[in-house]
C-alpha cells in the first residue's frame, strides 16, 4: 500500500509534527508513504533562520528511514497552476492508493488536482473550520473521508458541514511516547513554569499575562518565590506580545525562547505546564506535557478536556478566564501532593496517544478506502 501525505510546511506546529510522527509510524507497519509539502520554508521566511533549521532537522528525521520528501514550491498567494501541475507529477511518478491532506488550504489545492483520480483523506485539525463556504460548496464534494481528532472536532464537522457520520472517521492524535518517558522528581518549590505554542491569537496568551500579572502579585504579598516562565514558539505576535509583557510587568519573570527542537527536555525541567488557549483541536503539545507527567494547568479550549482529565491528569480552567487560570496555578505551586497525584495520572492517560496506536488506526482507514 502507498500512501501520500500533504502538509503546508515544515513549521514547528502541532500538525506538522504529528504528520512526522504519523508517517514515521505508518513506516514501521511496513506502509509505502511519500510526504508532499506544498511550500518551503525559504517560500514563507527566507530570513528565519531558526525556522529554515528546524525544516531541515525535520526532513533529515523523515529522509533517514527512507520515507521520500518533495516540495511544490508554491509561493504564498501565487503559483496556483505550479501547484496543480507539480501534485499531479507527484501523483503520477508515486502512484498512490490514497493521498492525505492536512489543515483546509492543502485539501483544496489537492481536490484541485487529484479529485477523482485517487481517494483523498482530509484531517480536521481545529475545532475552528475557517473556510466553511469553501468546505460546504467544493470540498465535501470531492473529499472521500474527514478525518476529526477528537469528539469534540467530529461534531463540529458534523454540524458546520452538515455531512453524515458515515463519511467522519476519528482517530486521536499520538506522538512517540518514549521520547517523553523519564523519571519525574516532584521539586519541593516552583521554580520553572513552561507554555509552548505558536504565538498567535488561538494560544490567547495576552490571558496567561493577566494570570501572570495576578500570580506574581498574590505571590509577592505572601512572600513566595515567584517561578520563571518559558514561552516557546514563535509566531506573528511576538514582538507585540514582547511589549505587553513589559507594559504588564511581568518581563521580569517571562522569558521567549522562540523555537526549540528539545521540547523533551525542556518538559523534563519544568515543574507546571500551563496552556491559556481560547480555541483548539487535539493539541499536541498538551499530550506531549501529558506524556512527560509534568503537572499541568490547560483551558477549556477545544478537545483539551479529552486528553486531561479535570482534577485527575490535570487542571482544566475555563477559557478567558486569568483568575481561574492564575488559581489553578497558585494551587499548583503551593500543593505539592496535588501535583504528584496529578504527574502520576498523567502519565498513565498518556498511553491513549502513541503514535503506534494512531497508525495502527491510520492504516484501517486507508484499506476502506484502497
Amino acid at each position: 500500500m502507498k500512501i501520500a501525505h500533504v502538509i503546508s510546511s515544515c513549521s514547528p506546529g502541532g500538525a506538522e509534527i504529528f504528520v512526522k510522527s504519523l508517517v514515521k509510524g505508518l513506516n514501521v507497519q511496513g506502509i509505502e508513504v511519500e510526504l508532499w509539502i506544498i511550500s518551503k520554508i525559504s517560500d514563507i521566511s527566507p530570513n528565519d533562520n531558526k525556522r529554515l533549521l528546524f525544516e531541515k532537522n525535520f526532513i533529515r528525521e523523515i529522509e533517514k528511514i527512507g520515507i521520500r520528501v518533495k516540495f511544490v514550491g508554491k509561493r504564498p498567494k501565487k503559483d496556483w497552476r505550479k501547484t496543480k501541475k507539480q501534485l499531479r507529477n507527484f501523483y503520477n511518478d508515486f502512484g498512490p492508493n490514497v493521498v492525505h491532506a492536512h489543515l483546509e488550504s492543502v485539501t483544496f489545492h489537492v481536490c484541485r488536482a487529484l479529485a477523482g483520480r485517487v481517494p483523498i483523506v482530509q484531517t480536521i485539525h481545529n475545532t475552528v473550520i475557517s473556510h466553511q463556504f469553501v468546505q460546504r460548496v467544493f470540498l465535501v464534494k470531492k473529499v472521500s473521508k474527514f478525518v476529526a481528532i477528537s469528539k469534540k472536532v467530529e461534531e463540529i464537522i458534523s454540524s458546520t458541514l452538515n455531512i453524515g457520520s458515515d463519511k467522519i472517521c476519528t482517530i486521536y492524535n499520538g506522538i512517540d511516547l518514549t521520547r517523553f518517558v523519564h523519571k519525574r522528581i516532584i521539586n519541593e518549590k516552583v521554580k520553572k513554569i513552561i507554555a509552548i505554542g505558536r504565538l498567535t491569537k488561538q494560544k490567547d496568551f495576552p490571558n496567561l499575562f493577566e494570570a501572570l500579572k495576578i500570580l506574581k502579585h498574590r505571590m509577592k504579598e505572601e512572600n513566595i518565590e515567584i517561578p520563571q516562565v518559558k514561552i516557546v514558539g514563535t509566531g506573528k505576535l511576538e514582538e507585540e506580545l514582547k511589549m505587553l509583557s513589559k507594559k504588564m510587568k511581568i518581563n521580569d519573570i517571562v522569558r521567549f525562547l522562540g523555537v526549540r527542537q528539545d521540547i523533551p527536555d525542556l518538559l523534563k525541567d519544568s515543574d507546571i505546564y500551563v496552556m491559556s488557549s481560547e480555541w483548539e483541536g487535539l493539541s499536541i503539545s498538551l499530550i506531549e506535557a501529558l506524556a512527560s507527567g509534568i503537572p499541568i494547568v490547560a483551558t477549556d479550549a477545544g478537545s483539551n478536556n479529552e486528553i486531561v482529565e479535570n482534577n485527575v491528569s490535570g487542571l482544566i480552567v475555563p477559557t478567558k478566564n486569568p483568575k481561574a487560570l492564575a488559581e489553578g496555578l497558585y494551587n499548583l505551586i503551593k500543593n505539592k501532593s496535588l501535583r504528584e497525584k496529578l504527574s502520576k495520572e498523567a502519565e498513565k492517560r498518556a498511553k491513549m496517544f502513541s503514535i503506534k496506536k494512531c497508525a495502527e488506526n491510520h492504516q484501517r482507514l486507508y484499506r476502506e478506502l484502497s
